[in-house]
């Protein structure tokens, strides 16, 4: 999804379409933030890190698609709020 273009930012866009704009960038930051979190544990040796925030659907859909483990584990007063991202088994 494209943000919107810095010539763009003093005109009155259309509401769906700014709509569409944040949803995209909220996706894309939840990804640099997992990825950032990944890759600092890896950059120190670990195998899998723990995410402490809800992961949405479509990430842990491209998370498991790229090889990585995802378990949730419990107790805990909602597992999908706490993600263990593991790939240490990835071949």
């Amino acid at each position: 999804m494209s943000r919107i273009a810095p010539e763009d930012m003093t005109t009155l866009q259309n509401a769906t379409a700014v709509k569409t704009v944040a949803e995209g960038a909220v996706a894309e930051l939840e990804e640099m933030q997992v990825a950032h979190a990944i890759n600092e544990a890896a950059n120190t040796g670990e195998y899998r890190v723990v995410y402490s925030k809800p992961i949405s659907p479509a990430l842990r859909t491209k998370l498991t698609s790229k090889g990585y483990t995802l378990t949730f584990p419990l107790p805990i007063a909602n597992p999908a709020d706490e993600t263990i991202i593991s790939w240490e088994d990835a071949e």
